[in-house]
């Protein structure tokens, strides 16, 4: 809840103390939840986030970078505040990139700078392999192209038991969280685990499972040679489905990819160690 919005209308509110604004959109036949901090006269970094988080997994990048650059963060279909649409089963990265794009085209962006992690990052190999002329660069964070074999049948178990237990996503965030966190996370940022909790909470079970199919139907890694951007590939050391062991195939076969390692964090680096993350992306993007 902010001064001066309403949920149930399509509506923007500026805040004069930058050019900040928060607005829904409809595009592609769903409202789609965005904000946006810096200034317009600047370069477009997009950030785009994980499964089950939105755009406030983010926050933690916009006081290093809006001085120099537009700010673009976007909340996901079924994620955050953007409606989860039609699709059901049958959404695909295509039509989550889509959605990217057509912010972009709303917004007059016609190049932006691209920041995703996990699934943030696999609509990036998308957009890279296929809307190239629309990015400045690619940094793909603690993801992958292709799931592993067993992982559908993994991610639709947890979608039971997700819908079998009385709290629903309540109980996914603990176990999402305790995979995707070190143990010591929720003692040491007790803010910012409850920030993530709350996010994967407000997301509903089916708006999960549909996102599991999408990641679970992609096949990216096959075509790495294909993709023809200034690419910076981030693992965080600790991290659990992603670990730096898996993720050295993107920094091997995209032609010229920069590669960095965030001692001491999990599957969210940028969170977890913002300052390390951030001195990364920024001597990236100079």
């Amino acid at each position: 809840e902010r001064p001066g919005f309403n949920n149930n209308i399509l509506h923007r509110t500026h805040y004069l103390r930058e050019t900040w604004f928060m607005a829904f959109e409809k595009i592609n036949g769903i409202r789609i939840h965005y904000l946006v901090d810096g200034s317009k006269d600047c370069p477009t970094i997009t950030f785009i986030h994980g499964q089950a988080f939105n755009i406030e997994s983010w926050s933690r990048q916009i006081d290093a970078f809006k001085d120099q650059f537009q700010i673009l963060r976007i909340d996901l279909r079924g994620h955050g505040l953007t409606e989860v649409g039609e699709l059901g089963n049958d959404l695909r990265m295509l039509n989550m990139a889509e959605d990217i794009i057509g912010v972009w085209d709303h917004l007059e962006i016609k190049r932006s700078h691209y920041v995703g992690k996990s699934l943030g990052g696999m609509i990036g190999f998308d957009l890279a392999l296929h809307n190239a002329d629309r990015l400045n660069s690619l940094t793909l964070v603690a993801t992958q192209g292709k799931m592993p074999c067993g992982s559908l049948d993994r991610m639709r178990r947890n979608v039971e038991d997700y819908r079998k237990s009385p709290l629903k996503m309540k109980f996914a965030a603990g176990r999402l969280l305790s995979r995707y966190l070190p143990e010591s996370y929720k003692k040491n940022d007790p803010a910012g685990y409850r920030l993530l909790e709350e996010s994967i909470i407000k997301m509903t079970v089916d708006a999960y499972a549909f996102s599991s199919e999408a990641i679970n139907a992609m096949d990216y890694d096959d075509h790495l040679k294909d993709i023809n951007l200034p690419t910076l590939v981030i693992a965080g050391e600790l991290d659990i489905p992603t670990p730096p062991s898996r993720m050295k195939i993107y920094r091997e076969k995209i032609r010229g990819a920069k590669w960095g390692v965030i001692s001491g964090a999990a599957h969210l680096p940028n969170f977890e160690k913002p300052r390390e993350f951030n001195t990364l992306l920024k001597e990236f993007l100079k």
